[in-house]
């Protein structure tokens, strides 16, 4: 049912993300539409899809699902059978089940049935790797300096224990993968790691949420340098009084 590029992109406009980050977040994360952050070099310059349940509803009708028994529910016919649009999210972090219960009722009002499952962190790998979901929750984190999107991203990762585990497969941002690896200059690197970010955006393959615009650290005076001496005693000097040696702890 996620197949279709209009139903991936009428999800991402179910996510009401603005209202999100004012109500959790307190307006201090960064809306994304694409799989890097907006303040890298790097990003493309894509808008983040904005919330809109009648943009939604007509790519829902475009790409044939409809509500033809009135019972509340889109269907369509796949392979010669009716089936509803009902799915399943997988998620480990309870924190944020106030976050998905918002995209479920949002998407319950244009006629998709959301359904939530939450289960331990290596219960979810475990059924990530084994390919047995329908929608996972899941985040990544920020990588290295240089960015290098071909373990997520390029379709030779699209297997059972690969990190592309979505099965994302586009020749072009293959291609442009590669090529991004083999080129030194970095201005030119920069260029096509942004075109192929713009076409992973394009192609929504996720539904990008957030990125943080922060990292918080925390200290407390209760963590200070201490003195502290060790005492050692060679065999062969017994008679001799213990030596004294500082070490700094931190």
């Amino acid at each position: 049912m996620f197949k279709d590029k209009n139903v991936r992109l009428a999800l991402a406009h179910l996510a009401n993300r603005e209202e999100i980050n004012k109500k959790f977040f307190n307006n201090n994360s960064l809306l994304v539409s694409a799989p890097i952050s907006p303040l890298s070099e790097y990003a493309p310059k894509t808008k983040p899809i904005t919330f809109d349940p009648k943009i939604a509803a007509a790519l829902l009708k475009k790409a044939g699902w409809k509500d033809m028994n009135r019972d509340g529910i889109l269907e369509k016919e796949i392979n010669g059978k009716k089936v509803d649009f009902k799915f399943t999210l997988v998620f480990a972090n309870r924190e944020y089940e106030k976050l998905w219960t918002i995209l479920k009722e949002d998407m319950k009002n244009v006629g998709i049935e959301m359904n939530l499952k939450i289960v331990d962190f290596n219960q979810m790998l475990k059924i990530k790797d084994e390919l047995s979901f329908d929608a996972l929750a899941l985040s990544w984190g920020g990588g290295s300096v240089d960015p290098d999107p071909k373990q997520i991203w390029h379709s030779t990762s699209a297997v059972k224990g690969g990190s592309n585990f979505i099965g994302y497969k586009n020749a072009e941002v293959d291609k442009l993968i590669d090529e991004a690896r083999m080129t030194m200059d970095r201005k030119k690197r920069i260029a096509i790691l942004q075109k192929t970010y713009q076409l992973i955006a394009e192609d929504v393959p996720y539904l990008f949420m957030f990125s943080d615009r922060y990292s918080y650290y925390a200290t407390t005076v209760k963590i200070k340098k201490q003195k502290c001496r060790i005492e050692t005693k060679k065999p062969w000097k017994r008679k001799k009084s213990l030596k004294k040696k500082k070490r700094i702890l931190y």
